[in-house]
């Protein structure tokens, strides 16, 4: 009887691990979507320092102001 089971078992098992696809598929598609992950990274490189406006006088920190306090109000 075990035998018997034991032969099912292992018959389910192989039918279980089979794929739609070819195993170099699926590395193929995860490879091609981080390349393209990668692209899309690397495509926002340096924009935060094209986007800044230039700030005149050459202050760098944010909420500084040039002037009096009046000038919030």
């Amino acid at each position: 009887m075990s035998d018997r089971v034991l032969a099912l078992v292992t018959e389910g098992e192989e039918a279980a691990r089979e794929l739609p696809m070819p195993v170099i598929a699926y590395f193929l598609i995860t490879f091609a979507l981080f390349v393209v992950a990668l692209g899309v990274t690397w495509s926002f490189r340096n924009t935060a320092y094209k986007v800044q406006a230039p700030r005149p006088g050459g202050q760098a920190a944010h909420g500084t102001s040039s002037g009096t306090d009046e000038a919030h109000h």
